[in-house]
């Protein structure tokens, strides 16, 4: 604003009219001829309150008055609750004053200190592309009711959203984004997710909700480390991690609705037979009647194609009856019945359940 106004002086030294100056220059005639005189722009702040009688109180005492409200124990208020009740105790004061008089005497709330945020990436497809297996991973955490203990456990879970394979996971009493960091190295480390990673040069992305474990920024260096991708579902937005909802709905009424949990070395045995028959012996509508582990086994053998069914959603097709198809599901005979004495073998061994996951 300076430099326009020694524009101004520069042109009216020549002759020129203050306001045809002040036009070229860009700014009101008025700007030009104002001077500030040192003072705080705006209505001189006031030095006293009106109190229910009528009377003028000075801010002292006001202050006063706001230390009485703060005084009990956990008592923290902020400036706008404050305002409420000298309001209800007959001052005649808005939320501004009270704010102003409070940070003059240091008693407003500290600030809060947050962490820096992280450049999230949302997901552009609602339901991921079946690319190939492992190139997507849903992951998220549910709670677990640990009945005798009477507290809840947190469960994380990664699952594949081609195969439906689920090779990690973990329960615990808490669920930071350290155990989580921990997790995804687990993951890579899985020999199943090793070989897929090597045959086929992918790059992992994980999709999850935007839960502060997930959102955390160590977890988010660890990721960048790892040269995997993390993509966020939009808030409020659950059927876009739906593979690993439908995938916890069916362990909670295969598991959860029909145990009692005592502590978490019951709840981890019991988990582990679960997840041994859900990625090997329990089979799936959507895998064409087979397990995940089976799955993947025809899948390389080429015996699948993915292709757009009539809704044009994305789904797979048997290419041919071939040997490799009767050798594996041989084979899934052969496990099943070494796996008799699971107590997971009639309901999830039943090929004609119509199940989401």
């Amino acid at each position: 604003m300076e430099q326009r106004k020694q524009v101004v002086r520069s042109f009216v030294s020549r002759g020129l009219r203050v306001s045809h100056a002040a036009s070229i220059a860009g700014m009101p005639k008025s700007t030009y001829y104002y001077q500030s005189n040192g003072r705080p722009k705006g209505k001189k702040c006031s030095t006293f309150t009106i109190n229910g009688q009528g009377e003028k109180v000075s801010n002292d005492m006001v202050i006063g008055e706001i230390l009485d409200i703060l005084a009990p124990e956990y008592h923290d208020y902020g400036y706008q609750v404050v305002a409420s009740q000298l309001r209800r105790r007959g001052y005649k004061i808005n939320p501004k004053k009270v704010y102003r008089l409070m940070k003059e005497h240091h008693i407003l709330h500290p600030k809060t200190l947050r962490g820096k945020k992280i450049n999230k990436q949302y997901v552009k497809r609602t339901t991921p592309q079946l690319e190939s297996p492992f190139a997507t991973v849903e992951a998220d955490i549910t709670y677990i009711y640990i009945h005798e203990q009477q507290r809840h456990a947190y469960l994380i879970t990664f699952l594949c959203t081609f195969s439906r394979f689920a090779p990690v996971w973990e329960i615990d009493y808490s669920m930071k984004s350290t155990q989580v960091a921990s997790l995804v190295r687990r993951f890579i480390q899985h020999p199943t997710v090793i070989y897929y990673l090597t045959k086929n040069g992918l790059k992992v992305k994980i999709r999850t909700d935007n839960g502060p474990q997930f959102a955390a920024k160590n977890l988010a260096d660890e990721l960048e480390k790892l040269h995997i991708d993390h993509e966020f579902i939009k808030p409020g937005t659950p059927q876009e991690n739906g593979h690993i909802e439908s995938f916890h709905w069916t362990l909670t009424r295969l598991v959860c609705n029909r145990n009692i949990f005592s502590s978490l070395d019951h709840i981890r045995k019991i988990l582990n037979e679960f997840f041994y028959a859900y990625n090997y012996t329990r089979v799936m509508k959507s895998l064409l009647y087979h397990s995940p582990d089976e799955f993947l086994k025809l899948w390389n053998t080429g015996a699948f194609e993915v292709r757009k069914d009539h809704d044009n959603k994305e789904r797979f097709f048997f290419r041919q009856k071939s040997s490799s198809l009767a050798e594996v599901d041989s084979c899934a005979e052969d496990r099943i019945g070494s796996f008799k004495n699971n107590t997971f073998n009639n309901p999830f061994l039943n090929p004609v359940e119509n199940s989401p996951v």
